[in-house]
This record gives C-alpha cells, sequence and structure tokens, in this order.
C-alpha cells in the first residue's frame, strides 16, 4: 500500500469526501487522452501509516463500486428491536431468543417431562367414580286375565329401574421394581434431553459468534481494499503528474495503471464477500438476512487496539479434563446409556408377578322404582402371575438390550468426537496466536521498508517497480494482519465450544 502525499481518510457514512491535494489532480482513467496536462511536479512525502476506521462505520460506496450499481441487493431493512451496531453479547441473546433449533428443543423437553410423568403412573393409586342408571322392560308368556277381549292368551309384563353409585380404589403394590426402573429410565432420559439443549445454547452461541467475527474480518478487508484502491489512485495521478513534468515516461503510467485495475476487482469482489458475511451475521441471529446489523470489535477504536487473546493456553490433558466434566453433549450420551440399562431391568422384571389391591364402596336400589338404597363394599387382592405371553417379554428383553448397546456405542462416538475436537481447536487456538505474532511483525517490516522505498524514490536511488512492490507487501501485510486477528478470535470461541465453556 503506498502511502505518499497526504494521508488518506476514509469516507465513512456521514463524512465529507478528503480534500484533494493541490499538487494532485483528480483521478483520471487510463489512456493518453485524458492525461492532464500543465501540472507542477509533484512532491512525494512519505506519510504515517494510517489505522482502518472502526469496522462499525459503513463505507459509503455503492454496490458495486466499480460497474453499474445495484441498488437493494445489500441489506437495508432496519428491525427496531435490534442495534444497528450491535456487541458479541447483544447478538448472542438475540440469537438465542430467536432460534428455531432451541425452540424445538424445549418442546423436546417438554415430550421428555410428560414421559417421565406416564413413567410414574402405575406407582401411583387410581381412583375412580362410577354412577349407573338403567331401566328394564320384560314380557313373560302365559295365561292373563288382562286380555285383549277375544279370549286369546295374553303377556305379563315387567318394570324395573335400578341406580347405583360407587367409588373404586386400585393400587398396585409390588411388581418387583419394574415401575421403578421405568421411572429411572424416563428419568434419565428427561436429563439427557436437558443436556442436550444446553449444548443446543452453546451452539447457536458459537454459530453467532463465528459469523460476528467473520463479519468483522469482511468489513475490516473491504476497508482495506478501499485503501489501497484510493492509495494507488493518488500513486497513479502522481506518475501522470511526473510524466508531464518530464520526470517519468509512458511506461511509469502503464504500470500504475495496472494496480488501480486490480484494486477495483478487488474491492468488488470483496463487497460481496462482506455482503454475505453480513447476511449470514443476520440468519445465525434468527433476523432476516435482509436485516441492517453490523458487529461492533470488543471496545477497541482500531482493530490494532484488540487484545490479541484473554484466554489461556492449557495443556491438552487440562484442556480434555475440562472437556468431560463440562461437555454437555458427552453428558447427554452418558444419560442415555444409564436410560437404556434402566430399560433392561425393567424389561426383565416382565417375568416378576406383581401384586395389587382393589376396594370399592357404593350403593344400589333394591326395590323396582329404583329407590331404597342399600350400601355395599369390597376388599380385593389380586396376584398376577406370568406363565406364557408368547414371547412378548423376551422380545422387549432384547429390544432394550439393543438399545443398551447403540446407547453405549453413541457414547464411544461422541467421546472420541469430543477428544478429537478439543485437540484440533487446541492447536488451531495456538497456531492462530503465534500467526498474529507473525503477521503482526511482517506488517511493522512492510511498513518500514516502504518508508525506505519512498524515500529512495524521492530521492531517485530506486524504481517505480519496486516502489510499487513495497506498496503490494504493505497490502498483503495487513491484510493478512486484519485476516489473522478474526481467525485468533474464532479459534477462541472454537476452543470455548470444544470444551463446553462457551455459555
Amino acid at each position: 500500500m503506498l502511502l505518499i502525499a497526504a494521508a488518506w481518510t476514509p469516507q465513512l457514512v456521514g463524512a465529507q469526501p478528503a480534500a484533494v491535494p493541490a499538487t494532485v489532480p483528480t483521478p483520471v482513467s487510463t489512456g493518453a487522452a485524458t492525461i492532464p496536462t500543465a501540472i507542477p511536479a509533484p512532491t512525494i512525502v512519505p506519510s504515517a501509516v494510517p489505522t482502518l476506521p472502526p469496522a462499525s462505520a459503513s463505507l459509503q460506496l455503492p454496490y458495486p463500486a466499480v460497474g453499474t450499481p445495484a441498488p437493494g441487493v445489500t441489506a437495508n431493512a432496519v428491525n427496531p428491536n435490534v442495534p444497528q451496531t450491535i456487541t458479541l453479547r447483544q447478538a448472542i441473546l438475540i440469537g438465542v431468543a430467536k432460534s428455531p433449533t432451541l425452540a424445538s428443543a424445549r418442546g423436546d423437553l417438554q415430550l421428555a417431562k410428560a414421559g417421565v410423568d406416564l413413567a410414574r403412573v402405575p406407582i401411583l393409586p387410581n381412583l375412580s367414580g362410577t354412577a349407573t342408571t338403567a331401566h328394564s322392560h320384560t314380557n313373560a308368556g302365559g295365561a292373563s286375565g288382562t286380555n285383549n277381549g277375544s279370549g286369546g292368551v295374553g303377556f305379563a309384563t315387567t318394570d324395573v329401574t335400578s341406580n347405583s353409585l360407587s367409588a373404586n380404589l386400585t393400587q398396585l403394590i409390588f411388581d418387583g421394581g419394574r415401575t421403578f426402573a421405568e421411572i429411572k429410565s424416563a428419568s434419565a432420559s428427561q436429563v439427557s434431553f436437558i443436556d442436550t439443549y444446553q449444548r443446543d445454547l452453546q451452539t447457536v452461541s458459537y454459530n453467532v459468534a463465528y459469523a460476528y467475527y467473520n463479519a468483522l474480518a469482511a468489513q475490516r478487508t473491504t476497508a482495506v481494499d478501499y485503501e489501497t484502491m484510493q492509495q494507488d489512485i493518488v500513486q497513479e495521478n502522481l506518475v501522470i503528474a511526473e510524466y508531464h513534468a518530464g520526470q517519468a515516461s509512458l511506461v511509469d503510467i502503464a504500470t500504475v495503471e495496472l494496480p488501480v485495475a486490480q484494486a477495483r476487482v478487488a474491492l468488488v469482489q470483496q463487497q460481496g464477500v462482506e455482503a454475505g458475511a453480513q447476511a449470514a451475521f443476520a440468519n445465525a441471529m434468527g433476523l432476516d438476512a435482509n436485516t441492517i446489523v453490523r458487529p461492533s470489535d470488543d471496545g477497541s477504536g482500531t482493530y490494532q487496539q484488540v487484545i490479541a487473546t484473554a484466554i489461556g493456553i492449557p495443556t491438552y490433558a487440562k484442556a480434555i479434563s475440562q472437556a468431560y466434566l463440562l461437555r454437555p453433549d458427552l453428558s447427554s450420551a452418558a444419560q442415555l446409556v444409564q436410560a437404556a440399562q434402566d430399560s433392561v431391568r425393567a424389561a426383565k422384571l416382565g417375568y416378576v408377578p406383581t401384586l395389587s389391591g382393589s376396594s370399592s364402596l357404593g350403593t344400589a336400589s333394591t326395590d323396582a322404582h329404583g329407590g331404597t338404597f342399600t350400601p355395599s363394599w369390597s376388599v380385593a387382592a389380586t396376584l398376577n402371575v406370568p406363565i406364557y405371553d408368547g414371547g412378548a417379554t423376551h422380545a422387549a428383553i432384547e429390544q432394550a438390550q439393543g438399545n443398551l448397546t447403540k446407547s453405549l456405542a453413541s457414547y464411544d462416538t461422541t467421546k472420541l468426537g469430543v477428544q478429537l475436537n478439543v485437540k484440533q481447536t487446541l492447536t488451531a487456538l495456538i497456531s492462530a496466536r503465534a500467526a498474529l505474532d507473525a503477521t503482526q511483525a511482517a506488517y511493522n517490516e512492510a511498513a518500514t521498508l516502504l518508508s525506505a522505498t519512498q524515500a529512495q524514490y524521492k530521492a531517485g536511488v530506486t524504481t517505480l517497480p519496486l516502489l510499487l512492490n513495497a506498496q503490494v507487501q504493505l497490502t498483503t501485510a495487513l491484510v493478512n494482519e486484519v485476516n489473522s486477528i478474526y481467525s485468533l478470535r474464532q479459534a477462541e470461541q472454537a476452543f470455548l465450544y470444544a470444551t463446553g465453556q462457551n455459555t
């Protein structure tokens, strides 16, 4: 990135464009026909390396910046309930509130609770009330004095009304512990769903954080590409001015025109990347992809002030121990194993006799007109001994044992996944931290090299291609530094997610 003449001021929303120095002509298109004439010889003065604008500040650029604008493509919808500039904590809270994944997980929790309630039903008393009323009419054949007057055989009729009211109580007394095993199985499944919900919370937090820093990196890179293009245009105009002062040739003009064209291409491409990253960030929070919402840096005005990392680098042994204690998905898998073991025990107890008691208390009519009530009661005990059920109990045991085998394999798979996840994210975190240190050192060296090359070019002891090469090296170093900063942030979030610490 060439930093000469007056330092370029980023054109932000609400800001006025930077004034063009008197010795620098207005940016021009390529081609000899557009080269201005009668321009004084420029004075080349190296300037300080500027910092990038805040990430939450939007460059006042059409999309695309070069070519025919396409209005209405980038985010332009304002959600009154969401700030347009948002912190990471705010973004995660919005994601948790709006996530369809968490809404589905809450439904699973309700179903799991219902399963526990149903498993408890057999051990609770069952009380029911019964009220009946009936009217019967019968005809009895035979001789009767009440005939139809023709001397034929008549029929005797009987009408009876009966009413009754009773209360019935039944209670399981003994089933060998089968019901309690089923309750334990259902309770373990409920805990598993709770752990799954907690992991879903962590997943939403990680996805929002990853999209947050991805959007930040895209915004920063767009700012770098825009600054690169502006500096390339300044360089182009200075060389044109040198040409008219007799200090440069047409070859020099062609040499500086190529970086301008390349910078425009890079800026347009990066604008598309930024728009996609912004849409992904809104989507990760459960918002419309067209919503205007920009991430702000971690309380820093410029990216150079962002703290490298606040996470201590643990050993693998410590990291995996944390993951074993904190990962809800591993706990969920363990609870499913426990639930499967209790289900096997409950299925095997299907061969055990069951004892239940019942009692009833009621009253019923005793006359033909449904009156004259007389109370009644009964007490009974029922012993049910399974002798042969067609193999139903044996099939239930086989099914429960199959589920246990699968749950054990699932637990082992989850544990292996945790180990790999922790190992990979730990090494990625260490590499990202070292890469940031290296890119910061490379950026400082590139800035020093550019300043020295600018001084040499001013003194006429170096060539324009070497000056442009130093500019490219600084631009590359700046882009690498930007990417390294937010790659580190993403690596931090991935490590916290792998160890179950991102609550």
